[in-house]
C-alpha cells in the first residue's frame, strides 16, 4: 500500500508544472503585437453625478518585446507612458497588482518563480494622477 502511495506521489509530482517550465526565452520583437490590451487595472470612482468615471490602468504591448505602453486614467483626466521590461534572458510575465491606497495600481512583471516584483506606480494624489518609478533591475554576470 505505500509503495502504491508513493509511486502516486511521485507520478502527481511529476505531471505539475514547474514555474520555469513556462519561461518564454527572449526574442527582440514580437511577431505578433496585441491591438487590446494585455492587462486591465480598473476601479469605480463612486462618483453619483458621474457613475461612469473610473481609475483605469491599461497595459498594451509594443514590436520591441520588453515595451509596453501603459495608459491610465482618473476620472477625465488621462496619461500615457511606454517603459521597458528589464531582460532577464527570458520574456517577463507582466502583472498588474492594487496598489497600497485607493486608486493606485503597480505595475511590475513575474520573475522565474513567479514572485511578482515591482516597477512602477500610478496612483491619484490629493485628485491628481501620478506616474512613480518605483524599482531598476538588472542582470550581472
Amino acid at each position: 500500500m505505500r509503495s502504491c502511495f508513493a509511486f502516486l506521489l511521485l507520478l502527481l509530482h511529476s505531471c505539475s508544472e514547474s514555474p520555469n517550465s513556462t519561461l518564454i526565452p527572449f526574442a527582440e520583437e514580437r511577431a505578433v503585437v496585441q491591438s487590446t490590451p494585455v492587462l486591465e487595472y480598473s476601479e469605480p470612482v463612486g462618483d453619483s453625478l458621474n457613475p461612469d468615471w473610473k481609475f483605469k490602468v491599461d497595459l498594451y504591448e509594443q514590436k520591441q518585446s520588453l515595451q509596453y505602453h501603459v495608459r491610465f486614467q482618473y476620472k477625465e483626466v488621462q496619461g500615457e507612458k511606454i517603459f521597458t521590461y528589464p531582460n532577464f534572458g527570458f520574456m517577463p510575465k507582466p502583472g498588474l497588482k492594487k496598489g497600497p491606497k485607493p486608486f493606485s495600481c503597480i505595475i511590475g512583471f513575474y520573475d522565474a518563480d513567479s514572485v511578482f516584483k515591482e516597477l512602477r506606480l500610478i496612483e491619484v494624489d490629493q485628485e491628481r494622477l501620478v506616474y512613480r518609478h518605483l524599482k531598476e533591475y538588472q542582470v550581472q554576470k
